[in-house]
């Protein structure tokens, strides 16, 4: 266990909106243990469940540490990589259409999710919330992920 790879995933409320504020849940996902000041790999708006939910179809092992989960293994970051994807898209669409994009992200290939991964990520480095949402709109456009 010493030197495997270990990523965490950090769940807290975020505070949104500047009229209506309200709280949602927000997922943070680091390369190490978190230090204050470091700015996550990535962050989107969903629950642990959602999370554990995925990590679970994705066969990743995973240790539920209550505010955050434990991702460990040799495929770690192939495991990461799809959460990143999965995350990024989830948190634009509802619950049914949340299953039908794991059900996508899970059956794609190791290229798919290596290029969707990185448009992700850059669009979280470059501008946030808003720019993580074009991406997804492309994703949810190319798989045909929406409602008939």
């Amino acid at each position: 266990m010493k030197g495997e790879i270990q990523r965490v995933i950090v769940f807290d409320k975020k505070r949104i909106g500047k009229v209506h504020r309200r709280y949602v849940d927000n997922m943070k996902i680091y390369l190490g243990h978190p230090v204050r000041g470091v700015k996550p790999l990535f962050e989107a708006r969903i629950s642990k469940e959602t999370a554990k939910l995925a990590l679970e179809k994705f066969k990743a092992n995973f240790e539920d540490k209550g505010d955050f989960l434990i991702v460990s293994g040799e495929d770690v970051d192939e495991k990461i990589r799809r959460l990143v994807v999965f995350s990024g898209a989830r948190q634009t669409v509802d619950d049914f259409l949340g299953r039908l994009l794991l059900d996508t992200v899970t059956s794609m290939g190791e290229v798919e999710v290596l290029f969707w991964y990185s448009r992700f990520i850059n669009a979280y480095e470059g501008g946030g919330y808003w720019d993580v949402n074009r991406v997804a709109k492309s994703l949810k456009t190319l798989y045909r992920i929406r409602v008939k």
